[in-house]
This record gives structure tokens, sequence and C-alpha cells, in this order.
């Protein structure tokens, strides 16, 4: 990507990611002619029959259509049209691939709960709850079932923002825990885990609705931060982030499973785990745009990213499972 550092410029026009509803309102009703234009620009295919200029203010009726069809993204060539426009009904596929992963998060958390002394359980059914919430919500603020610019994609795609940042310091906090440094399931365990990953969130949630609703001037956008989209500071927590704590917990479930218990087994497949979430994330940046030209607007790479993303999840408890089981007793009688 040829972006500076802490732009969305290139992601926002090629994915659905929620950070670009964040950017979408802040544009829409702070960005004047040029931030209109940024997010209907001329040259999008999608876009091009509005005739967005830097004459044109917010409520000018080709603008307000323009943000009446408008999808999830900043400028895109292709978008899925929010529902009732263009005939589309959305991104059904990812609202019905999100809701069988919510479950399926749930699911594992229930199957976790029924087992006996299980090292990590609780600090993993924390992990799952937050994958489910994740879940839950990008079916709403990926799906272009809401439309643009209002309070409630605003909203609704801050907390999504924020989540992510929490889910994976949950994620690496059960690396950490796994040493043992701490006995899991203890207080001394779970409450700093809940404490630091609340510390995560709140100041994601703030700095996103602050993106979104322009609440101070310090994530507002002037001058080429509205050509780039920048944030650095969205940027370094939900992106970078994100990936440094996937490969820290990877290499330290692979030093636990392979020097202190020297099993091959839960090694592999942590290791397939990681390769499935770091294949959702190639296919989500680089085939939203060729699937949602091919499909004329109808589904784009965010369904099959999220299948490999609940695929992940689903090998990860395998691994956890498989590192366990010994110390697992009889499934309780729950009837």
């Amino acid at each position: 990507m040829p972006d500076p550092f802490g732009a969305f410029s290139w992601i926002c026009s090629h994915t659905p990611l929620p950070h670009c509803n964040l950017f979408f309102q802040q544009l829409f009703e702070n960005g004047g002619g040029q931030g209109l234009v940024r997010i209907f620009p001329a040259s999008s295919d999608f876009f091009n029959q509005y005739n967005v200029t830097a004459n044109n203010v917010s409520d000018d009726p080709n603008v307000l259509a323009a943000r009446t069809q408008a999808g999830v993204g900043v400028g895109s060539q292709c978008e899925i049209p929010h529902v009732g426009n263009r005939g589309s009904v959305g991104d059904v596929a990812l609202v019905v691939i999100s809701g069988l992963s919510t479950f399926f998060a749930l699911y594992l958390v229930w199957h976790a709960t029924r087992r006996r002394a299980a090292v990590g359980r609780s600090e993993l059914r924390l992990f799952l709850l937050a994958y489910a919430l994740h879940s839950a919500l990008q079916t709403v603020t990926m799906s272009s079932m809401v439309e643009q610019a209002s309070t409630a994609i605003g909203v609704l795609s801050a907390i999504h923002v924020g989540v992510i940042a929490s889910l994976f310091w949950i994620l690496l906090g059960n690396g950490l825990i796994a040493t043992q440094i701490v006995e899991d399931g203890t207080p001394a365990a779970l409450v700093p885990m809940c404490i630091i990953a609340i510390l995560f969130f709140v100041p994601t949630l703030y700095i996103s609705l602050d993106t979104t609703f322009s609440w101070s001037h310090t994530f507002h956008m002037d001058g080429q931060e509205v050509s780039n989209l920048s944030n650095i500071a969205l940027f370094v927590l939900t992106l970078v982030w994100p990936a440094i704590a996937a490969v820290a917990y990877l290499v330290i479930m692979l030093i636990i499973v392979l020097r202190v218990l020297n099993e091959f087994k839960p090694a592999l497949l942590y290791s397939l785990s990681f390769a499935l979430f770091a294949g959702a994330q190639i296919v989500f940046f680089l085939a939203s745009q060729p699937l949602c030209k091919a499909s004329n607007g109808k589904i784009n790479s965010s369904f099959i990213s999220t299948i490999l993303d609940t695929a992940a999840v689903g090998v990860l408890y395998l691994a956890w499972k498989s590192i366990t089981e010994d110390d697992w007793g009889d499934e309780y009688d729950m009837y």
C-alpha cells in the first residue's frame, strides 16, 4: 500500500472495514466540499453518476442521493449498496455467516463450560464471548444494512472498533496466563485481564466516537489528511496491535506446547489457527473489490474472511482442548 503510516485511504477504498463508517460520517458532516468529493469521487464507478464536486454541500439533492445509496467504504469503485437501493438487500452472505459465527462461538463457550479441571477455561470463555460480540456487531457495521452518516452506524461502528482492540488483548492474555505466571481462573488472572481489556476498549471507543462525531479537533481531518484518511491512533490500536498480539500469542503457545509440554499436535493446531487468521486478512484486504465487481455489488470478501476467522477460532479451541483434555474430568450431567 502506498499510503503513509496511519492512513486508511487504500483500506477504505478496498474493504468494508467498520472504521470506514467513522471517516465517512466525519467527512459528510464536517469535511466540506473536499470531504464530499473524497467520499463520493467522480472517479468511482459507484458514485460517478452523482457528479459531486467541491462546490456541493451536504444537503444538496445529489449528495443526499449518494449518501442514501452508499455502502460500507470510502470512495470505493464498487460497494454493496445500502439495503433498499439499486435492488440491494445488503450483504446477506455476511449477515448469515456472522450470525452462524456468533452462535458457534457461544456453542464453544457452552462446550467449555461443561468441562471440569480445564486449564485456562475461564480465560478462553472470555475470548470466545468477545469474538461472538465482534461477529454480532459486524452484521450491522459491515453489511450495508444501516444508512451511512447516521448516528446508529457511527455509534455501533465505534463500539465494534473498540471490541476489536480488546479482543486481541484477551487473546494475548490467554497466552500469558497459559505460562502460569498466575493461576488461571482466579481473580489474580481474571481481574487484570478484564481491567486491561477495558483499558483497550474505552480509549479506542472514545477515539472512534471523536473521529466520527468530531467532538474535538484532535481527530478531525484537514488538508492531506482528508485524502489519506489519516488516524494514527486507530491504525495502531486496531491494525498494528492485533497483528502484534496474534503473533505474540502464537509464539507463546508454541513455546509452551513444544518446550514445556513436548507435544506436537497442539503446536500444529495453533499454527493452523494462525494460518487461517492470516489467510482471512489477506482475503479480506485483497479480494473485496474483485468479488464485488464480479458479483455486480452483491457480495465482497467479508463473508469468506469471516468463515476463515471462525475456523481459526474453532481450531484454536481444538488446540486448547488437546493440551487440557488429560486434565478434564467427565462432562457434567446437564440434564
